[in-house]
């Protein structure tokens, strides 16, 4: 398809006169310039696509079972800016959960929306985001009549996945569209030993990410709808949030990435995944989250195996020591490290050298860690902070820099997050509580590096004047 029509073109002898600059030429090992073109005759346009480009959306189509599939080639974030932007419109409100990524966030700025947030409650004994329970969302949307859309994230960065099918009928009931952020579920659709896909279980639009948990080139996505009314609509903000000279590499990445997984059986990752868990169940102190048979945590609806998340509860060290710990003295790098877990990200591409590898060094520092409690900070949002204006409002404020333990009482001009996963702990035009600024000293002193919009945090931190 793609890739092997631009392969076959860098062999043909033509000569670019056209971009990019580098002429085809290699001036770096390693690097396919030969196969790096820009829309020339006979090689398809991504935001009119009828040929070649085409052809990696209907297989797309095929193996997600949506009516139309989009290419992304800047990530889920470009899909989500889109798809916000084509089913909403300025002044609507918008009911999201508050996990969503900063992208959601960013997108209702942009587009003038009035955001009603709704905060899952927490796994029962973590500081992790559960569920969204369907009958809360029931709630919210009969008092929020009018509601255009609604966002969630499923799966969410540690593999929560919430019940879409309910979600989506009691969206539908009231009127309002869902937009599901599936950025960590791309591989859901190939094996039965993964939830079920949102786009499959009535959303609306959904976004998954190829790049996360599949092999294809970081910056690749899809944007999925099963929604004919909102095609046309989402053609159109993909070319405005899209490049208009879209990366052909990364669009041969897409393709090549749906032909493996199309014709490469999951069931060899999923045995390694089965054989972890019940090798991990010898652990004393470090825990896995998701083990087979363990029912201790509730307001989990389904999760994503595929996930690693080890926790540190009862161990006296933080997510951030034991990441450090798999750094340095067993060379594994995690994905990402809170204040009291570590999410380890698997793929179908993963080999059992390094399942074993991590088992062997989770065991090792399992042996030597004593039984000690934790500090008790806590890495999520418990409650949303009180507003004073809309976020989409803040440019009419004049914004005045303070030192961070200062800010309580004050109007934040500036997102404050931890990343990743990039989710907003206060979000422009909300106050700033004195126990924000305790929460998000204690995240600093336990290792959690939090930032915000300007990048100086926790010394500053930009106010409304």
């Amino acid at each position: 398809m793609l890739y092997d029509s631009l392969k076959q073109y860098s062999q043909s002898g033509a000569y670019p006169f056209h971009m990019p600059g580098h002429k085809r030429q290699c001036i770096a090992d390693g690097l396919p310039y030969e196969l790096d073109i820009t829309e020339i005759h006979g090689f398809d346009y991504l935001h009119d696509p009828s040929g070649c480009i085409r052809e990696v959306e209907h297989r797309a189509e095929r193996m997600y079972q949506a009516n139309r599939a989009f290419l992304l080639v800047n990530g889920a974030t470009g899909g989500i800016l889109s798809a916000v932007r084509a089913m909403t419109k300025r002044g609507d409100t918008v009911i999201m959960a508050r996990n969503c990524h900063q992208s959601v966030y960013n997108a209702v700025e942009l587009c003038g929306l009035r955001p009603v947030y709704y905060v899952p409650d927490p796994v029962d004994g973590t500081d992790i985001y559960g569920s969204v329970n369907p009958f809360m969302l029931d709630i919210l949307l009969g008092k929020y009549k009018g509601t255009a859309l609604v966002v969630i994230t499923s799966p969410t960065y540690e593999g929560v996945v919430s019940d879409i099918g309910l979600i989506a009928k009691i969206c539908h009931r009231y009127g309002a569209k869902l937009l599901v952020d599936e950025a960590h579920g791309a591989h859901f659709p190939f094996s039965d030993a993964f939830p079920k896909p949102a786009i499959q279980s009535g959303a609306d639009v959904a976004v998954v990410s190829l790049h996360k948990t599949l092999p294809a080139p970081t910056q690749t996505a899809l944007l999925l709808t099963n929604d004919a009314a909102a095609e046309p609509l989402l053609q159109r903000q993909l070319a405005v949030f899209e490049s208009a000279s879209p990366s052909y590499l990364l669009m041969a990445g897409i393709d090549k990435c749906l032909e493996y997984v199309e014709n490469h059986s999951f069931k060899e990752y999923i045995l390694r995944l089965h054989d972890f868990y019940q090798k991990a169940q010898k652990l004393q102190k470090l825990q896995l989250l998701y083990a087979p048979g363990n029912d201790r945590y509730g307001n989990l609806t389904e999760y994503d195996v595929g996930k690693l998340v080890i926790t540190t509860y009862g161990t006296g060290i933080t997510g951030s020591v034991l990441a450090r710990l798999l750094r340095e003295e067993y060379q594994i790098e995690t994905e990402m490290a809170s204040a009291h877990y570590v999410i380890a990200m698997t793929s179908v591409c993963d080999v059992r050298e390094g399942f074993d590898r991590l088992l062997r060094a989770l065991k090792q520092i399992d042996s030597v860690l004593p039984y000690a409690e934790n500090d008790q900070c806590s890495a999520i949002l418990r409650k949303v902070p009180k507003k004073c204006f809309d976020l989409c409002d803040a440019w009419q404020y004049t914004p005045r820099s303070v030192l961070w333990e200062q800010a309580a009482g004050r109007a934040s001009m500036e997102y404050i997050y931890a990343y990743p996963p990039g989710i907003p702990y206060v979000v422009p035009g909300e106050i700033i509580s004195r126990d924000m600024i305790r929460q998000l000293f204690e995240l600093t002193a336990a290792g959690v590096e939090i930032t915000s919009t300007g990048k100086t945090m926790p010394r500053t931190i930009t106010v409304a004047d």
